[in-house]
């Protein structure tokens, strides 16, 4: 079991999912190294209160590698990504590189559902992978990568295929995000696809499941997510009504049903680790957070009491 005040390094720190994992993971009191780019924007990670921050484009610098050589952590969770092959290629790499000049115990790599680019029900880590897109590929190819790496470095490798992320403190490109922004305000938002079915995992969740595979000493390839598939129309429901909001969609908007989920077995087995925030339980504090930072003009306000009338 790996003593949790035991140091973890962090990439891409200033990015959605790291930053979001930085934060929960110091909820939990566990020593964090935040690795972001020279010229990063690092105004977030000073707002949750994270100062332990090395910005640098040079994962093999001298004076990086001496600093982890003090602070030593113990895992690196990989979550820098920058869309583009060759430059991710290469700073995997180095990572790795630096991951053995430091002597890390075991390294984490964050992939995605789309790795098995055939979608359907309980999909589980022995379905083979088809990856229909460059960035399910991409994603393909740095897993099996960063695994042959792993076994000739002795180093530990954790492969997580997420389900949808999604989080409640900073996530701008989330879909559910932005719908329940538009709609609070009032204004036209056009719904494709909503008998899409999807399964989502907060943050949260993906902090904890870091947290769990690192103490049991895990490693492999695991998928992360709720576990359950939910249709995007019954959200979008919740979403109106929370809102006091009429639900008028295209029925002919969705000729073609994507339906998945992941399953969870595995991970739950080996170390006891389930999700502990449903999409309705996220979706709600997302309104409520909504509610709370945005207040209405005259006539939205107008609008939202002639509502409560009809």
């Amino acid at each position: 079991m790996l003593n949790m005040q035991n140091r973890i390094l962090i990439t891409g720190a200033n990015g959605f999912i790291g930053s979001n994992i930085i934060s929960e993971l110091m909820a939990s009191n566990i020593p964090i190294t935040a690795l972001v780019r020279e010229k990063s924007n690092i105004d977030y990670l000073k707002s949750i209160k994270c100062y332990n921050i090395i910005q640098t484009d040079n994962y093999l610098d001298p004076i990086v590698i001496r600093k982890l050589s003090m602070s030593k952590p113990e895992y690196i969770v990989h979550c820098a990504y920058a869309n583009n092959q060759i430059t991710d290629t290469k700073n995997l790499i180095k990572i790795l590189e630096l991951a053995k000049n430091i002597n890390c115990k075991g390294f984490i790599t964050l992939g995605t559902y789309e790795e098995y680019g055939i979608l359907e029900k309980n999909l589980s880590e022995n379905t083979i992978c088809i990856p229909k897109n460059s960035f399910a590929r991409s994603k393909q190819a740095f897993y099996m990568l960063t695994k042959e790496i792993c076994t000739s470095l002795d180093i530990k490798h954790i492969h997580l295929r997420l389900g949808v992320p999604y989080s409640n403190k900073k996530d701008s490109n989330f879909f559910f995000n932005d719908v329940i922004q538009r709609i609070y305000k009032d204004e036209l938002i056009v719904l494709k696809n909503i008998y899409d079915v999807k399964d989502y995992i907060n943050t949260s969740d993906i902090a904890r499941g870091i947290v769990s595979l690192i103490s049991n000493d895990l490693e492999g390839v695991y998928n992360l997510s709720f576990g359950q598939g939910v249709e995007i129309k019954s959200v979008l429901k919740m979403i109106y009504e929370r809102l006091n909001k009429k639900f008028i969609f295209d029925e002919s908007s969705s000729s073609i049903k994507k339906v998945f989920n992941l399953n969870i077995d595995k991970i739950y087995s080996q170390s006891n680790w389930k999700p502990s925030i449903s999409i309705w339980d996220g979706i709600s504090l997302l309104i409520q957070e909504v509610k709370f930072e945005n207040n209405p003009t005259l006539d939205q306000f107008t609008t939202r009491i002639r509502s409560l009338y009809k």
